[in-house]
């Protein structure tokens, strides 16, 4: 489901561009765009196609649509922790799965409601567009 990772790649670069705008280097970009949209899409790749099985019933489709978003960001945190990690300077002392935990909790607090909220909207638009294919 490239949708999914499509979607996510414009909304990471429409909430972050301001601020990887003034950054120097291609890192904010991978780290804030790249990562997002590549986990969206794996996400969606994983556990999308129940979505065109479902396609007269977008309430379910929107339903699962929201964990694919979750699982999205799930995914997100290990990775954006592994690529931080290993491009951070050696006198930052991070551990992976102590920053994945960081980050995974932090996007809970901060942005959960809209990736799944997100999530649910890419999930019911998939359907639709898959119901109108039968």
């Amino acid at each position: 489901m490239l949708g999914f990772g499509i979607v996510g790649t414009l909304l990471s670069i429409l909430w972050w561009t301001p601020v990887i705008f003034h950054s120097a280097g291609a890192l904010p970009v991978l780290l804030f765009i790249g990562l997002p949209g590549i986990s969206a899409a794996l996400a969606g790749w994983a556990f999308g196609k129940p979505l065109i099985e479902s396609a007269h019933r977008p309430g379910v489709a929107a339903l699962r649509g929201m964990a694919i978003g979750s699982v999205a960001m799930a995914l997100f945190a290990p990775m954006f922790a592994t690529v931080y990690v290993w491009t951070s300077p050696p006198t930052e002392r991070w551990s992976i799965p102590g920053l994945a935990l960081l980050v995974l909790l932090g996007s809970i607090v901060a942005v959960w409601w809209l990736v799944a909220a997100i999530g649910a909207a890419v999930g019911w638009a998939l359907s639709r567009l898959a119901s109108y294919d039968k």
